[in-house]
């Protein structure tokens, strides 16, 4: 049974820290898991016509390496992984048997000064703007099983540990 934990939500709202955080507590309790963050997948300048299909073939290779070596959790972290259109290519590429949709939340602010702290370097401006942008489109198209957690009055333990109780990797 290949069970798969997304992550997303906009950017600033914590996907791979959560993610990161999530993993550190599985490996705490001796849950073994692989943990895999889609924004890795698709850096590629020009950015080609088919970038959605690249992701997803990159997506079922680095899983399958993972699985190769015994793993049957996944920990998937992403901006738009919970939209319905976006479920169709990640259950291809990670053939999971069960998924558990996690949609993080923050508030316009708290996104922009965690995207402001993040970055560094020329990329910086267009994140945030970017970051700004995804403020004014909120998703009308998320699969119906997305629970959503807010991620500014709880810790970052405490966001991953309620997320590791729901999807029951205890």
């Amino acid at each position: 049974m290949i069970d798969v934990l997304v992550i997303g939500g906009p950017a600033g709202v914590g996907k791979s820290a959560t993610a990161f955080e999530v993993s550190d507590q599985l490996q705490c309790a001796g849950i073994a898991h692989a943990v895999i963050d889609t924004d890795m997948l698709d850096r590629i300048y020009p950015a080609p016509a088919d970038q959605r299909e690249l992701t997803e073939r990159n997506l079922a290779s680095v899983w399958q390496s993972f699985l190769d070596r015994g793993a049957k959790r996944l920990v998937l972290a992403g901006a738009h992984l919970n939209r319905r259109a976006e479920q169709v290519w990640v259950r291809r590429a990670t053939r999971g048997d069960r998924f558990t949709l996690i949609q993080l939340a923050a508030s316009d602010a708290t996104r922009a000064a965690r995207v402001r702290r993040r970055e560094i370097g020329s990329g910086r401006d267009g994140q945030l703007e970017r970051t700004l942008l995804q403020a004014a489109e909120r998703p009308t198209d998320l699969s119906p099983d997305v629970r959503l957690f807010e991620t500014e009055r709880k810790s970052l333990e405490e966001t991953a540990s309620r997320i590791i109780a729901v999807v029951g990797w205890t």
